[in-house]
């Protein structure tokens, strides 16, 4: 439901207790509200005057009518020239499909499938991620169109106009509060993480569960809501940009180039740099090697003798704070994916480096372990701290990055990483989503078998990965209580690494 006076009184109540936190963000600016869609009342009360056979949620709901056509983006098993996963396509042979989209986002009471849509569209469509795509439960991408197949910027859900969007549906997260609860915890923190709220999908008139709607990240402008990276600020030579590291897949389809940065060249695995933002229209040849040479000078400074000096710093080229919350957040969650895939980069116009969060769904221990590095996804361990860029900053004795980390640590668990905090933001989250649970795993029961995720899916989680979403969130729980209390424990190692003992070996 939309963002509502009454949310905005409610909000203010509710977190005066543990929610209300007057956390500054790294740069001890005050940070806006961020808007939590759990918190808004009232949950689902049943309407009086409807049966039982009536769907009635209090939840958006999404309604998709492919018209007949056949969704592209499914595995198609094969390779390119460049070894990289190749995708069904359309039947004309482009990557999307032109759909009708309806959103019924009811400003007062729950939602129906008669009800009036809040929002009518046409609306390009596809399967999208990368190992997800091998899910029953697949995610999706809009993009909304006019008639004359212009972008159509609207808002939805009470999220700020922009006509690009993704469709996540919680599958390998029975708890199904992952990407939820991290995207709003990082939007608290930092200074952008993506939006997101909860509704209930329809595709072609089937229920496919619960789902969330979420801000891909983009440009939105000065009036977006997004990331600003408007090539009208400031005047620079260089507009802002947006860069992703992920695995060399979806070449055509989202991404405007790769370019040839020093990430790459040193062989992380997976780390595929590429232009996301601007698009094809406005990324000229020139423009394209000016960002990869921007970038590149970045990395290597990083990566260089020089990279704690004064002329070649780190902190000449990167928002130093953006880079700390980002590392305590997937530290935090034992993030696997956070550094080599899944990685996004944006500098704005006369700017610093920066970078956002994506993609919760494996934290937390919710992915396999590597029988090299257990640690990896334990509750114990400091698994981030050789990740790409990483390894060299908390080598840096001149700025003390460990130091600026471990002190915004303990500043955060006194807040939104508290015990209390995160616990209470779980269970609120599913007693506010309501049947709207039960309605999911009945959808997909058949897919949570105890052998599906090692048999089907190929992805080992059988024997950790719970039956129910009240199995897995208690599992979550006390998995973040155990993680929280390691982090307290060690969080001090940070200044190992900053020790001239152990880096000073890199310059020679």
């Amino acid at each position: 439901m939309r963002n509502k006076i009454l949310f905005s009184i409610l909000a203010v109540v509710m977190l005066a207790g543990v929610f209300c936190m007057p956390v500054l963000s790294a740069s001890g600016q005050n940070r806006s509200e961020r808007y939590h869609q759990h918190l808004e009342e009232p949950g689902y009360t049943p309407c009086a005057d409807h049966g039982s056979g009536t769907f009635c949620t209090h939840l958006p709901i999404v309604v998709i009518d492919t018209e007949g056509q056949k969704v592209p983006g499914t595995l198609t098993g094969e390779k390119d020239l460049f070894q990289q996963t190749t995708y069904t396509t359309a039947e004309d042979g482009t990557d999307y499909i032109n759909v009708s989209v309806k959103v019924i986002d009811n400003e007062e009471g729950n939602n129906h499938l008669t009800d009036e849509p809040a929002l009518t569209t046409r609306s390009l469509f596809r399967i999208r991620g990368n190992s997800s795509r091998r899910f029953e439960k697949l995610p999706y991408l809009l993009k909304f169109v006019n008639e004359d197949g212009t972008d159509n910027d609207v808002e939805v859900m009470g999220m700020d106009a922009h006509h690009e969007w993704a469709l996540n549906g919680p599958y390998l997260d029975k708890s199904l509060v992952r990407n939820y609860m991290w995207y709003n915890i990082a939007g608290e923190i930092m200074e952008y993480a993506p939006n997101v709220r909860y509704c209930e999908v329809f595709l072609n008139g089937e229920y496919k569960g619960l789902y969330l709607m979420v801000e891909t990240i983009t440009n939105g402008g000065p009036e977006g809501g997004r990331l600003d990276l408007s090539d009208s600020v400031k005047g620079t030579d260089v507009m802002g940009y947006l860069l992703r590291i992920d695995r060399p897949t979806e070449v055509d389809l989202e991404t405007t180039r790769d370019i040839n940065v020093f990430t790459e060249r040193i062989g992380i695995e997976g780390a595929d740099v590429a232009v996301r933002y601007p698009g094809k229209t406005k990324l000229t040849e020139d423009l394209a090697r000016q960002i990869e040479l921007e970038f590149s000078a970045f990395e290597k400074a990083v990566y260089s003798y020089d990279h704690d000096t004064e002329d070649y710093g780190y902190w000449n080229y990167i928002d130093t704070d953006s880079f700390i919350d980002y590392w305590i957040i997937n530290a935090f969650t034992c993030n696997q994916d956070a550094g080599s895939a899944s990685t996004y980069i944006y500098k704005e116009p006369g700017g610093k480096y920066k970078l956002c969060v994506w993609d919760f769904n494996n934290s937390c221990d919710n992915y396999p372990e590597d029988p090299y590095d257990p640690s990896l996804f334990l509750a114990r361990g400091m698994p981030f701290i050789n990740a790409p860029y990483f390894a060299m900053l908390f080598r840096d004795d001149k700025e003390c990055f460990a130091e600026q980390v471990i002190e915004r640590y303990e500043q955060l668990r006194q807040t939104y990483l508290s015990d209390e905090y995160l616990q209470d933001y779980i269970d609120s989250t599913i007693e506010w989503l309501g049947p709207a649970v039960e309605r999911n795993y009945d959808r997909w029961k058949d897919a949570f078998g105890s052998q599906m995720l090692e048999s089907k899916e190929g992805v080992g989680l059988a024997d950790r990965n719970q039956y129910t979403t009240e199995e897995a969130t208690a599992y979550l729980k006390e998995w973040l209580a155990a993680r929280g209390a390691f982090m307290d424990e060690h969080i001090d190692v940070l200044n190992f690494y900053g020790h001239p003992s152990t880096y000073k070996k890199w310059e020679h």
